[in-house]
């Protein structure tokens, strides 16, 4: 299911997104808010709103430029699509972001910016391996690719650090997955569409997201930097 195909069903995501619910709460009880990093406010919820708009609409500018660079367009495919991706992305924020992240900070006592830096890089890696060995669409993503989803990764993990919930990387992740893998890009000489590892490589392996993820993830790790040292003052003024 870690795929933003909906084969036979669309819904398949949102059922996905209830079990992981259930057995979070069977889990870690009225504490699996924190755990899974939902315990969002409404203030909050408007705002990761917001975002996401906000987010698309770049998506949008980015996506159609470098693919008229590369002779490709940009088609809007249907509802259900676009609605699996909504709940497939919660579900890999859940699982990947909020759930991993708490576990590695609050059970193995991982240092915030060590545990972002190392789940960056597998989260990159992971693509490598699963496009190459796994996934019914095989591919190698080129080493640009796999830098840009390093660096997508950490500022991912630095958003979930730093607020304490996945909404805001929520927004983020589906701010921009929703136009590149849940809408159908297609060379415009050949009407052929692209394979996924095609869209990894001409979209998230471009010059131009090379030097703006590298710049958001430089303004997240400033924004945690400060965070640490928030609490590390605070806790200092709490021992005296």
């Amino acid at each position: 299911m870690f795929t933003y195909n909906t084969f036979d069903g669309w819904w398949y995501s949102s059922i996905g997104t209830l079990l992981v619910l259930f057995f979070s709460y069977l889990i870690w009880g009225k504490n699996f808010p924190d755990v899974t990093g939902l315990r969002l406010s409404v203030k909050t919820i408007l705002t990761t709103l917001m975002l996401t708009v906000t987010i698309i609409a770049c998506s949008v500018i980015i996506i159609s430029y470098i693919g008229s660079k590369n002779g490709v367009t940009i088609h809007y495919t249907n509802f259900g699509k676009y609605y699996h991706n909504i709940f497939y992305i919660l579900n890999e924020e859940i699982i990947l972001g909020g759930i991993t992240i708490y576990l590695l900070l609050n059970k193995y006592k991982i240092a915030p910016l060590k545990a972002s830096v190392g789940l960056a890089l597998v989260f990159s890696l992971i693509h490598f391996v699963f496009y190459k060995w796994i996934f019914l669409e095989t591919g190698i993503i080129k080493v640009e690719t796999l830098i840009v989803l390093c660096l997508v990764g950490f500022l991912r993990n630095n958003l979930i650090i730093i607020f304490g919930h996945i909404g805001y990387s929520w927004a983020l992740h589906f701010g921009w997955m929703v136009v590149m893998f849940g809408s159908a890009p297609s060379r415009v000489n050949t009407f052929t569409g692209l394979s996924e590892p095609e869209r990894f490589n001409m979209f998230l392996g471009s010059f131009e997201m090379l030097a703006l993820t590298g710049i958001l993830a430089g303004i997240s790790l400033g924004y945690m930097i400060k965070k640490m040292r928030s609490i590390m003052h605070h806790a200092g003024n709490t021992k005296v």
